[in-house]
């Protein structure tokens, strides 16, 4: 009987040690600080007197926001993991609160954040443009340098912008019966199913719903079935268009779902 109690015993302390060694605790982060410092002062052309909200997402992480007036100097920090795959990519997104054009606000696509020092991440959308009314048609341009460890400087310019068109719609040149994306949605990995009548070569091009392009694939194809692969793991979630040319001269695009 006190061999089964010890026994008992034994198994309890053990029980208690493993489940202390396993409590996972919050994740280790660290700061890095923004701070929004235009080139042009107020009576320029180029200076932009709007605010600016910056969104910032790493991995998994849910998205960090903090807004930025003009004429403002003071930083904003984020928290950003310690611990991070080489994997993983800092994606950085902006929104202006435009005094003129308020509702709905102006807003960039996804852009990888440049992490090395004296590099900067360059967000010029189609999207921060007004195209309306006419004439009187502007946008804005952003510049994220990295100046230090930790440490990134915004720089906002606003440019006039006369003739500037909205993005063509992509429009397919006819049936798509020899041509898919397989498999779609995927988790970031597909291919494109591509037959020829003969030797060809094929332009890929694999766009973000704001009409940058992300990927650029160029192949010489056979006769028959061909198969290029189509990467955008390193991209978020959401849709993408892929727009390929043949030297043939047909065209089309397909629209592809990331899971």
């Amino acid at each position: 009987m006190k061999k089964i109690i010890l026994l008992l015993c034994f198994v309890f302390i053990c029980q208690n040690q493993l489940a202390a060694q396993i409590i996972i605790g919050p994740v280790e982060t660290h700061n890095v600080a923004f701070t929004r410092h235009d080139d042009y002062s107020p009576g320029d052309i180029a200076y932009a007197n709007t605010t600016l909200t910056l969104e910032v997402k790493t991995g998994v992480t849910s998205p960090q926001f903090n807004s930025f007036p003009a004429n403002n100097f003071t930083p904003k920090n984020y928290a950003f993991p310690s611990l991070t795959s080489a994997s993983q990519v800092t994606y950085v997104r902006v929104t202006f609160n435009d005094l003129v054009y308020p509702n709905p606000s102006l807003f960039s696509g996804y852009y990888p954040l440049s992490t090395v020092v004296g590099s900067h991440t360059t967000i010029s959308d189609p999207n921060l443009v007004v195209y309306d009314p006419y004439p009187g048609r502007y946008g804005y341009g952003v510049d994220i340098y990295c100046v230090s460890p930790n440490q990134y400087t915004i720089r906002v310019t606003k440019f006039l912008c006369y003739i500037c068109v909205r993005p063509p719609v992509s429009k397919m040149a006819g049936p798509q019966k020899d041509i898919a994306l397989v498999p779609n949605p995927s988790m970031g990995e597909s291919e494109l199913y591509y037959t020829a009548e003969g030797r060809e070569t094929l332009s890929v091009n694999v766009t973000d719903i704001n009409g940058k392009i992300i990927k650029i694939y160029t192949k010489d194809v056979e006769a028959g079935l061909n198969k290029i692969p189509i990467d955008i793991q390193n991209h978020l979630s959401g849709s993408y268009l892929v727009q390929w040319k043949s030297s043939t001269g047909k065209s089309g695009s397909l629209k592809l779902m990331k899971k």
